[in-house]
């Protein structure tokens, strides 16, 4: 079942930004569907590349969308996975993307077998060096509920190989994003 599981990340390049929040970003953590009124506001992060490429995907750390990477995940029909519209300031231009906000959390680390540091309250982990999924956890959940989520110990977005599937099907392929099998996820992975 963990074979199954893909952690997204930014692609390795110095030319696609990473993201930041231009307005108040409290209500998107609060475990649950947020209501809009309007776009979410982002802008480009520190450090800004001296020419930032957007490309189909960026982090937030959340993920960060294309309209056609958009289009994907909606067919998808993924649960507890909430597609917000977000304008991020590039210079002078306003450009349209999605926030991938991933509401629904499982509480599923195998804190036996992963490799990790614990915050000091002991509920969110501060690094994660080898992700090891508790497999009993996941068969509890059916699997339209877990197609897609993130972890409730970290920041870790992870996917199931069929909404991967559809992603790497696109023509052309998207920009910008990577998935890494949950076996070969540690923090250190976003630098390899």
């Amino acid at each position: 079942m963990q074979r199954d599981y893909y952690v997204l990340q930014r692609a390795l390049s110095q030319a696609h930004p990473l993201l930041a929040w231009d307005q108040s970003a409290s209500a998107f953590r609060k475990g649950r569907p947020v209501e809009v009124g309007e776009p979410v506001k982002l802008r480009l992060g520190d450090p800004v590349p001296p020419r930032p490429v957007m490309a189909d995907h960026h982090s937030l750390p959340a993920p960060v969308v294309s309209e056609r990477l958009r289009g994907v995940l909606d067919a998808a029909e993924l649960r507890g996975v909430q597609l917000v519209p977000a304008d991020v300031q590039v210079g002078d231009s306003t450009l349209r993307y999605w926030l991938v906000h991933m509401w629904r959390t499982l509480r599923c680390v195998d804190r036996e077998r992963s490799v990790y540091e614990d915050s000091d309250s002991g509920l969110f982990m501060v690094s994660l060096d080898r992700l090891v999924l508790d497999e009993s956890v996941l068969q509890d959940v059916p699997l339209e509920e877990r197609r897609a989520f993130r972890l409730a110990e970290s920041t870790v977005h992870l996917f199931h190989r069929d909404v991967v599937a559809r992603v790497q099907a696109m023509v052309p392929p998207p920009e910008g994003l990577r998935f890494v099998p949950v076996e070969e996820w540690g923090d250190a992975s976003r630098f390899r």
